[in-house]
């Protein structure tokens, strides 16, 4: 599957920015979705998405130019209320440790969410086979994430704050250490905390860990 630039980046047909047009928008992503999740990239049939919300396969190719043109789609909007509901800050402020262990709280909720897990997993199994779509992911996702929280970070090394020669490396390794072995175990299907054990705790040492490292403090 080779990504269409120009279908990804068209503009929108014209029923799609009407109330009734994002509405059926809405409900052919959701149906997609489902079915995606549930069978894979390869597996997922047009016929089985418009099926569960009505209409044609004409009005499906209208919004989305075709199968790819709808994963994307479904991929892109995951990804966008992914980065909304992570929230990341665009000023320096001088709680850094506070909002630390609240960014990191929401960004391990985004990855151990079951739907994202599961989106994940069908990112991976087709990224061999379909390389412009993880590149794009990865652009439109990860690579944003690190360069907004990177961004925060160069701002609050500009305060005096903090010391890095690198504020977007500095903000991977920060996700790194929140997202680290729970989302491990989660894509493997397994529990990613131990019974009764509180994720603020695993939260609050990666935050630890980043900002004062192993050394012994005075």
């Amino acid at each position: 599957m080779k990504v269409n630039q120009q279908t990804a980046d068209a503009p929108e047909p014209a029923a799609r920015r009407t109330p009734r047009g994002e509405a059926r928008r809405s409900a052919l992503l959701e149906a997609a979705l489902e079915v995606f999740l549930e069978q894979g990239y390869e597996g997922a049939s047009i016929e089985e998405i418009v099926r569960r919300v009505g209409g044609s396969k004409a009005s499906l190719y209208a919004y989305f130019g075709s199968k790819q043109g709808l994963f994307w789609e479904v991929v892109g909007d995951a990804t966008e209320q992914f980065l909304t509901e992570l929230a990341l800050p665009v000023q320096a402020d001088a709680e850094l440790e506070k909002t630390l262990n609240t960014i990191g709280l929401r960004f391990l909720r985004g990855f151990l969410d079951p739907a994202g897990c599961r989106m994940f997993r069908t990112l991976i199994a087709e990224s061999q086979r379909f390389p412009e779509l993880a590149q794009r992911f990865f652009e439109r996702g990860p690579q944003r994430v690190r360069q907004v929280l990177g961004n925060y970070l160069r701002l609050q090394q500009d305060a005096g704050r903090i010391d890095c020669a690198d504020p977007e490396m500095a903000a991977s390794q920060f996700l790194e250490l929140v997202k680290g072995p729970p989302h491990a175990r989660v894509m493997l299907s397994v529990e990613p905390f131990p019974p009764n054990f509180d994720p603020a705790q695993h939260v609050a040492g990666a935050v630890r860990l980043f900002l004062y490292g192993c050394a012994r403090r005075p």
